[in-house]
Order: structure tokens, then C-alpha cells, then sequence
């Protein structure tokens, strides 16, 4: 009995190695993350006018999922903007009325399924 029990654990361990390779091209390894370069700032247009921005270098061509969230100082969303783009450059911008305060800006985007976020605070 036991010596049938070994015989099928090492054969369900073949198995389990070798049924990869069994597999359809599509389901062999995820492609690679892409060499994504990100900036994004806020800055005065004019008096109270501010711009928020961000820019996305994308030279896989993947298809990148962006928002760019300006929040006052207790998190409250003011303004957002958002997009969705395969392409080289893929910008983002804003003008914003703002009062003297603090406030923080957050951009976030998404690219071959992984999530990046980074966050700025800015006093007026």
C-alpha cells in the first residue's frame, strides 16, 4: 500500500511539472511591467488659478489607466481628472480655483495590471 501511495505522489508530481508545458502560448508568463517614467505637480497659473498636471512616458505603447486627484487638507476631493491611453505621451491637466490652505495632490496609474500611487502636498 504504501509503496503504491509513493508511486502515485511521484506521478502527480510529474504531472504537476510537466503539465505547464502542456499549456497554450497565451498562459505561459505574464508579460513584463513597462518602463513607465511619471511626473505630475501643481502650479500657479495666475492669482488663485492653479494648473494640476501630470505626464505619462509610456514607450511599451501599453494601455495605462491614469487619475490625477487634487483633495483639501482633510481629504475631501476638489477636482479630479482622469484617463485611459496606449499612447507614447499621455498627459493630464487642469485648472483649479484654490484659496490659501492645505492641499494634496494624488496621482495613480495602472499598467500591465500593477497599480503605482504617489502623493504631493502643496500650501497656499
Amino acid at each position: 500500500m504504501k509503496k503504491t501511495l509513493c508511486i502515485a505522489l511521484a506521478l502527480l508530481m510529474c504531472l504537476m511539472v510537466t503539465m505547464p508545458t502542456f499549456a497554450d502560448d497565451s498562459s505561459e508568463i505574464p508579460p513584463e511591467r513597462a518602463d513607465i517614467a511619471s511626473s505630475f505637480g501643481l502650479k500657479q497659473i495666475s492669482g488663485s488659478t492653479y494648473r494640476m498636471w501630470a505626464k505619462v512616458i509610456n514607450p511599451d505603447l501599453v494601455n495605462v489607466y491614469a487619475i490625477l486627484t487634487l483633495y483639501n487638507s482633510s481629504y475631501s476631493p476638489i477636482a479630479s481628472i482622469y484617463t485611459n491611453s496606449s499612447n507614447l505621451t499621455i498627459n493630464l491637466s487642469k485648472n483649479v480655483t484654490l484659496s490659501s490652505g492645505t492641499y494634496h495632490l494624488r496621482f495613480t496609474y495602472t499598467a500591465d495590471g500593477a497599480t503605482y500611487s504617489s502623493e504631493k502636498t502643496y500650501t497656499i
